[in-house]
């Protein structure tokens, strides 16, 4: 079909939607953004819209043409030991206002859910067949809102992409994960802290490619769920010692002497139908998306001394 309307993007202020606003802005598609707090993103406006009240996102989209909403938008724990039962009321109020426009309107919808609805206890690889069983109520709220979406998928037929994101990186990232302390202190001087001894894996993307993935999903218009991640893991040891050596740091890797409760979690994520059908691979492995953001952090530095 050929694409003559704009994109919604909800949730476009955020760390992966300023990413995915920037890279569909770079490829000339016209956009309506929105988010809680609203603003400007790269130039373009940004409307004020809490999602959690359905008439307020009808009458927003009410009279927009859209060929496709990327609905990014969720309430984010500082952790997920943090995530609570309002945090879930508030995720699955989203879901509901998305899931009325999307049944008037029947645009295509990409809904960013995650890897982290998979259980640490089913066996690896994690492919889109795997049995969900989520361990908090942030990932269990990301499940309930594909199982929504999904079941009008098969009853109605109405266009449906679900994107499970793993372990998204960046400078920008509101949310300091364990990949932005590494180069923060890296950078710094100062020492990179392990728990246990080091070992836990994880598979780290980089939200360019993030952003380049939900391209790719718009464009060729496939519809289904599909795992998003490099498909290569890293333990937390050898993420440390990558960053000291891109840094060209003096900084010593040091052990808490406490236990990682995750050490012995072992991740592998199956990328294959994402690869097949989307054409996705990264483009970033991780030492190149590492060095990309600490070229960047360095650049912020920088601008910050004049």
């Amino acid at each position: 079909m050929e694409k003559m309307n704009g994109v919604a993007i909800v949730g476009a202020t955020g760390f992966v939607g300023s990413e995915i606003t920037l890279k569909f802005q770079k490829m000339g598609v016209p956009l309506y953004l929105c988010s809680k707090n609203g603003g400007k993103i790269h130039g373009i406006k940004c409307d004020s819209i809490d999602v959690t009240k359905s008439q307020a996102v009808n009458d927003w989209i009410s009279e927009k043409k859209l060929d496709a909403l990327i609905y990014l938008s969720s309430i984010i724990p500082k952790s997920f030991e943090n995530a609570d039962w309002k945090l879930f009321d508030d995720n699955l109020k989203m879901h509901k206002s998305i899931f009325e426009v999307w049944k008037e309107k029947k645009f295509h919808l990409i809904y960013a859910s995650t890897c982290s609805i998979y259980s640490p206890i089913t066996p690896i690889p994690w492919s889109e067949m795997t049995v969900i069983m989520p361990k908090n109520l942030y990932s269990f709220s990301k499940f309930v809102g594909e199982l929504l979406f999904y079941m009008e998928f098969q009853t109605n037929k109405l266009p449906l992409t679900i994107m499970r994101i793993n372990a998204p990186y960046g400078v920008n990232n509101r949310i300091k994960t364990v990949t932005n302390i590494f180069m923060e202190h890296a950078l710094a001087g100062e020492e990179l802290l392990l728990h246990g001894k080091g070992i836990r894996e994880q598979d780290f993307l980089y939200v360019k490619d993030v952003a380049r993935a939900f391209w790719l999903a718009y464009q060729k218009q496939k519809l289904g769920i599909y795992n998003i991640a490099s498909g290569k893991t890293v333990t937390m040891r050898e993420l440390a010692e990558l960053t000291i050596s891109l840094t060209c740091s003096k900084s010593r890797i040091v052990y808490s002497g406490s236990e990682d409760p995750q050490e012995k979690v072992k991740v592998s994520i199956d990328v294959s139908k994402a690869q097949k059908e989307l054409g996705f691979t990264p483009e970033f492995s991780l030492p190149d998306g590492l060095l990309d953001c600490i070229c960047e952090y360095q650049k912020l530095a920088a601008d910050r001394l004049r």
